[in-house]
């Protein structure tokens, strides 16, 4: 008998790399969760539920909220301001999302561990994400405008040392977090509103 040769199965193979491109993002992001919104606050205990350690995780959407901003400016270029404002809100609500999720988990696990519902101080919780809210608004805007301006890499490396910057401000003012959102506020809305008038001029050129 005549063997009959095997043709490649290119469908099947795709399927596959597909489907692993696809799950690296959730595998990404439950080990994440697992790690800030389980281990971390396991290991914190009831510090876990401190103003600092609360008022951090709220505002830590702005790690995620920049690079998502700059990952859509790059790909292409808002034709309009609505667009792009588009863009800055879906990328505010994942890091935001993620931050939220993060904390939840924490304060579940820590509860199941202690055997009793734990709850932070809801004002300081909600004073929190309001610094985050308004944080990752006005550094999502930033990353947008520097990607449009410069490039991609330019935003990310921006970017970069933005965020060592405030971890620096972390370690040495960390104390303070939890009585600057106000002050925290001001700023973000200040920067976000020339990031604004900057982006127009990138989207609108004359």
């Amino acid at each position: 008998m005549l063997a009959v040769p095997q043709t490649p199965m290119r469908g099947f193979h795709w399927y596959h790399v597909g489907t692993e491109l696809r799950l690296r993002p959730v595998i990404l992001h439950l080990v994440l969760i697992a790690i800030f919104g389980v281990f971390i606050p396991l290991r914190k205990g009831l510090a876990f539920l401190d103003p600092i350690m609360i008022t951090a995780y709220a505002c830590v959407g702005v790690l995620f909220a920049a690079p998502a901003a700059a990952k859509a400016f790059s790909k292409k270029r808002p034709q309009t301001m609505r667009e792009a404002g588009v863009w800055v809100a879906k990328a505010v609500g994942y890091g935001e999302g993620l931050a939220l999720a993060m904390l939840l988990t924490g304060v579940v696990a820590v509860s199941v561990d202690r055997g009793r519902v734990l709850l932070p101080e809801l004002d300081v919780l909600g004073d929190g994400f309001l610094l985050g809210l308004a944080g990752s608004t006005a550094l999502a805007l930033f990353s947008g405008w520097m990607t449009l301006r410069f490039s991609a890499w330019a935003a990310r490396m921006g970017m970069r040392l933005i965020f060592i910057g405030l971890l620096i401000l972390f370690v040495l003012q960390g104390t303070r977090l939890p009585a600057i959102p106000v002050r925290g506020v001001e700023l973000s809305v200040a920067l976000s509103a020339l990031m604004i008038l900057l982006l127009r001029r990138e989207v609108h050129p004359k």
